[in-house]
């Protein structure tokens, strides 16, 4: 069974709707982390340092070993122009990557823990789904080496016991927590008709 949780903008499952009463903060790590990786992205795809990304959404994804997410677009958003950007604890899994149709080849992509996958420019709006969750017990072949390192600061203190707990779960699970921009640059609510 897949679990979620979500923080910002609300998303409403039943409806395939955000609502603008329905919404909290984005916590400010996880807007930090979202930042610099979609404004890499931005700025690699847009060939300029003039960038903007507005974390204002974002599910937590829980998963087991016998968990699975069906192909789906991530397409109610109105800031199409923004990539999602999707971080990755706990199991491995089987991520697959299709096309602006159903009917298009569909690509394996390992995900490890740690992987940052970033949705944007011509394959924001693709068919993706999760197909698998491995068991820790899986062996993968060895990671190619990392290229990027960044340190995010983070001074709260965490009580060892939560450590140990969160160590703990994720062992035998995987989260996914994704953050998205819902609103394009400049609009500060969304519009009557979408409500």
């Amino acid at each position: 069974k897949l679990s979620w949780a979500t923080s910002g903008y609300q998303y409403d499952w039943t409806a395939r709707a955000y609502h603008e009463q329905a919404k909290s903060p984005v916590p400010p790590l996880l807007r930090e982390i979202a930042n610099y990786f979609a404004t890499m992205a931005l700025q690699l795809e847009q060939g300029t340092a003039d960038t903007k990304f507005c974390p204002s959404a974002c599910i937590v994804n829980y998963y087991n070993e016998k968990s699975i997410m069906g192909g789906h677009r991530d397409d109610l958003e109105l800031a199409f122009d923004k990539p999602v950007i999707s971080l990755n604890l706990g199991l491995p899994g089987v991520f697959l990557l299709g096309g602006s149709t159903k009917d298009e080849a569909v690509i394996p992509i390992l995900i490890r823990p740690g992987d940052v996958l970033i949705m944007g420019g011509k394959i924001r709006m693709n068919y993706h789904g999760m197909a698998r969750v491995l068991s820790h017990r899986v062996n993968l072949p060895t990671p190619l080496p990392k290229e990027i390192y960044y340190s995010f600061e983070y001074t709260t203190k965490v009580p060892e016991d939560d450590v140990t707990h969160v160590q703990n779960f994720l062992r035998d699970h995987r989260i996914n927590i994704n953050v998205r921009q819902v609103l394009p640059d400049g609009v500060l609510s969304i519009p009557e008709m979408r409500k």
